[in-house]
């Protein structure tokens, strides 16, 4: 089994920030939002198709501290500064050996709610999700 290392980026033209010990990422599944009216007397149904349906991706991580306390609310305070709700890119890449960095999917997001720490007292780690709404792709 070979290993690769994988970045997610978001950069917005002013910040550049690249996402550190992600765990979990959704990637986005395309659907249609469609209607369905289903039969009361028979098996079939009538679909009446609509528009694309909003796709969302949810980046989970760990931010890990090097000094303690301070260390780390330096760290959730510059992802906070850095991570807007301005429309930007958000980028999957992996490293291909031996250095050249391949980009799995790129699409033009909005973060979509705020970014979410889980309740810590901060003196080691701390865990955050953060929600986008693709704009483009």
């Amino acid at each position: 089994m070979s290993s690769y290392s994988v970045e997610i980026i978001f950069s917005d033209g002013t910040y550049t920030y690249t996402f550190p010990q992600v765990y979990s990422v959704s990637d986005p599944k395309e659907g249609m939002k469609s209607t369905v009216h289903g039969g009361t007397r028979s098996d079939g149904s009538i679909v009446i198709p609509g528009g694309k349906r909003s796709q969302d991706i949810v980046v989970k991580g760990t931010l890990f501290d090097q000094d303690g306390y301070e260390d780390l609310t330096t760290l959730m305070n510059t992802m906070r500064t850095e991570v807007t709700t301005d429309e930007a890119t958000l980028t999957m890449r992996h490293l291909q050996p031996p250095a050249t960095w391949v980009n799995d999917w790129q699409y033009t997001v909005r973060r979509s709610d705020e970014i979410e720490f889980a309740p810590s007292l901060r003196t080691g780690s701390q865990k955050y999700s953060i929600p986008f709404l693709v704009i483009s792709y």
